[in-house]
């Protein structure tokens, strides 16, 4: 009970900030003796002014200022918070800045920790080859809200190894991390994403080889909703086994109004997976969703998935995959691949606008069945659906096929 009390006085504390008012009894690190000149080690009055608001049930507030950090700031049943009116999307310092020259976690958030209003900005060596995250979250009923984190290796990442159910992350701005931007697995109840932008852009130079935004794990029921990726390899990643992770395990969950740009692949959904997907935009320069595994179960409904180089839709094994009222587009001429490669597991494709270079569903002889029906079809001139699957396997009917004789010369 003593965690969730800290979650839902986290909470209160940033509602109370969000609109403007005065959160009563705040401790100052100020009033510890943070300095906040980007060069004076603030660290000690930051650790006083926790332990001072931990023992008096109170929270802590920061004033703006750039304050240097030498060891993790552990946050278990208090919070931390910036100033209300901080514009976090920004380029300017409008929040105060917290600069850890360690390597380790800017912050630890156990059960009930919250952070609110505040940017990280991380230094790693340019040729660093693996690092800390900028939070490390341990505990259950955590909150994050309204901060920006700039430069890490890792963003925001759960443990692995406890439960950190009714996790609470929104409005975070994720600047060139090196590795993941958010990553979680372990929520036996559900936790909740929503508008994290995680942008791949500034002065640490990386490839579209490298990176995942969002990576996910074991999460039960989690909410994933107006979250974006920019220039990452994956934008979205479902896995249940994930390395240095030992909680194993499948997301169950719900995506809503999410997208990618310039990544590699928008959405990998890998083993054991089950997840509904609504709206959306995903851009990619390969897949917009890729699904292999087994048992993987992925329902897709009114998004957009578009490829410059290679198939929108790749299924190589699931349980099922559902897409419905979908634009797939390949608008590239030089690039010709099938819209849909179909080559395992059931799929049904109903109500879909298909409109690209190459054929529109390419269906492999190890399917265990499916349904192609209802479908506007336009190939540029070639094959619509190429179906390699055994006689019965296949409904295929009621698709429109759409190709100009300009286009099929």
């Amino acid at each position: 009970m003593r965690a969730l009390h800290g979650y839902w006085t986290g909470l209160g504390l940033a509602m109370a900030c969000a609109v403007g008012q005065a959160a009563p009894d705040m401790i100052s690190v100020a009033d510890h003796g943070a300095v906040g000149d980007g060069e004076t080690d603030d660290t000690q009055a930051f650790l006083d002014a926790v332990a001072a608001a931990t023992e008096a049930g109170v929270h802590v507030t920061v004033p703006r200022g750039h304050y240097v950090t030498s060891e993790t700031i552990e946050l278990m049943n208090v919070g931390i918070s910036g100033p209300a009116m901080g514009a976090w999307p920004a380029d300017i310092d409008a929040l105060p800045s917290i600069l850890p020259t360690h390597d380790r976690p800017a912050f630890t958030l156990a059960a009930g920790g919250a952070l609110h209003a505040l940017d990280i900005t991380c230094a790693p060596p340019p040729d660093a080859e693996s690092g800390p995250p900028a939070v490390l979250i341990t505990g259950i009923g955590v909150y994050i809200s309204n901060c920006r984190i700039r430069y890490p290796w890792d963003g925001i990442i759960t443990d692995g190894v406890s439960n950190v159910g009714r996790l609470n992350i929104e409005n975070v701005f994720m600047v060139a991390p090196r590795n993941v931007g958010v990553r979680v697995t372990g929520t036996w109840d559900v936790p909740r994403l929503n508008n994290i932008e995680v942008w791949n852009a500034g002065p640490v130079p990386r490839g579209l080889d490298k990176g995942i935004g969002f990576l996910l794990g074991k999460n039960d029921l989690i909410r994933v909703t107006d979250c974006f990726a920019f220039a990452m390899r994956y934008g979205f990643v479902l896995a249940d086994e994930i390395e240095g992770c030992e909680i194993e395990g499948g997301t169950w969950g719900i995506m809503t109004g999410c997208s990618t740009d310039y990544c590699g692949t928008g959405i990998e959904v890998r083993g054991h997976n089950t997840v509904s997907i609504s709206g959306g935009t995903f851009w990619d320069h390969a897949e917009g969703l890729v699904v292999d595994g087994e048992g993987a179960r992925v329902r897709i409904t009114g998004a957009e998935l578009k490829s410059n180089g290679t198939s929108c839709v790749v299924v190589r094994d699931c349980d099922h995959t559902v897409l419905t009222g979908c634009t797939l587009a390949r608008p590239m001429e030089q690039f010709v691949a099938p819209a849909v490669v179909f080559e395992g597991g059931r799929l049904v494709m109903t109500g879909n606008h298909i409109d690209g270079f190459g054929a529109g569903v390419k269906i492999g002889p190890s399917i265990r069945g499916g349904v192609v029906q209802g479908n506007l079809i336009d190939s540029r001139g070639h094959a619509a659906i190429v179906d390699e699957s055994e006689a019965g396997k296949m409904l295929i009917e009621t698709n429109l096929v759409q190709t100009t004789a300009e286009e099929a010369q």
